[in-house]
């Protein structure tokens, strides 16, 4: 991950904090299913979705109620514990997974989970008991956030901005058909560009069966952006067939975080053939640049760090990730692709 987001508390969170201080009042409970378990406030809710919440939670309970208190406790602890992200990024926990395949109660409650994201977070009555909806929290989350315009997960695809006429769609970090007890977890939905976030790339896989066992926490307020190197294996006159090498470094060693994120997101075949699709373009305006005759009166020295400098400016304001790694790369490894380009503004 190349940059972490700041976190938002605002009243959509709610819903996840009334969803497991449901499971926490039934720990318990043996008796007939009582309203008093709901929140008040999450009773308006409630009233509101009679059958894919209460009805739902009913048939839960009728279930979970029957189970020796051992069971009863491991039940709500595995979902409280799927919702600590910060500890299963670390590696401290492996959350519940449940797929399309399980029956009886975890059927029952993968279904009921999946149903708050889809049916309820953003549904008429959160929306008229908090006087919201989740583009409101897309717009001031991105506002708190408005220093990130390039994707933080993949530092080459852009972001929506606060107010955008469309909004980026929110990625489940831990896919929610496999980990639906995160479902509504704001820690566990993130904002990421669109090819991150699709099929593609990410998708529905399994987080945690592609990772190292540990992974990049999204919103690690101690997080340090990584170091990126370029470096060409096979060098060739058509810079789109250069066979790049990447490399990748962590101030702080996050080395297992790095292979995981490269393993999820793909990075290392997305950074390659974005390098192919612009290093021709990158080194055309750096020789231009140093060949302008505006910049004639600078000796040549000047006129390359100049160049550079700009580059790494653009970077550190977050304009841009890879392009100056790869553009060191290819001024340092490269003699067909260069020579080519350079050519070619004589033809």
């Amino acid at each position: 991950m190349i940059n972490s987001y700041k976190y938002l508390i605002s009243c959509h969170i709610m819903l996840h904090d009334y969803v497991i201080r449901f499971f926490e009042k039934i720990e318990h409970e043996t008796g007939a299913f009582d309203d008093a378990f709901f929140d008040p406030d999450f009773y308006d809710i409630v009233k509101r979705h009679p059958k894919i919440i209460k009805t739902q939670l009913i048939a839960i309970y009728n279930i979970f109620k029957r189970l020796d208190q051992t069971t009863r406790t491991t039940i709500c602890n595995q979902i409280k514990n799927s919702n600590n992200l910060e500890l299963i990024c670390s590696g401290g926990y492996i959350p519940v997974s449940l797929d399309n395949k399980v029956r009886g109660l975890k059927k029952l409650l993968r279904d009921f989970f999946l149903n708050l994201y889809d049916q309820v977070l953003d549904g008429d009555a959160f929306r008229n008991k908090f006087h919201t909806t989740l583009l409101e929290h897309f717009n001031k989350f991105r506002s708190l956030n408005k220093d990130l315009t390039l994707c933080p997960t993949c530092g080459i695809g852009e972001l929506k901005m606060s107010k955008s006429k469309t909004r980026d769609q929110y990625d489940h970090f831990l896919p929610k058909s496999l980990y639906p007890f995160s479902s509504v977890n704001f820690e566990n939905l993130i904002l990421c560009c669109k090819e991150c976030n699709s099929f593609d790339v990410k998708g529905d896989n399994d987080t945690i069966a592609l990772s190292t066992g540990r992974l990049f926490y999204p919103f690690d307020f101690s997080h340090k952006q990584l170091s990126i190197s370029f470096g060409i294996n096979t060098d060739n006159v058509k810079p789109e067939e250069i066979l790049w090498n990447i490399t990748y470094s962590s101030p702080d060693g996050k080395v297992d975080e790095i292979q995981s994120w490269r393993s999820i997101y793909d990075i290392d075949a997305r950074y390659s053939d974005f390098a192919k699709g612009r290093v021709e373009k990158w080194y055309r305006f750096y020789w231009e640049y140093l060949n302008d005759a505006d910049m004639a009166h600078m000796p040549e020295e000047d006129r390359k760090l100049a160049c550079l400098k700009a580059l790494e400016l653009d970077e550190k304001l977050r304009l841009s990730f890879i392009r100056k790694p790869v553009l060191d790369g290819f001024l340092r490894d490269s003699v067909l692709a260069r020579a080519q380009i350079e050519a070619s503004v004589y033809i």
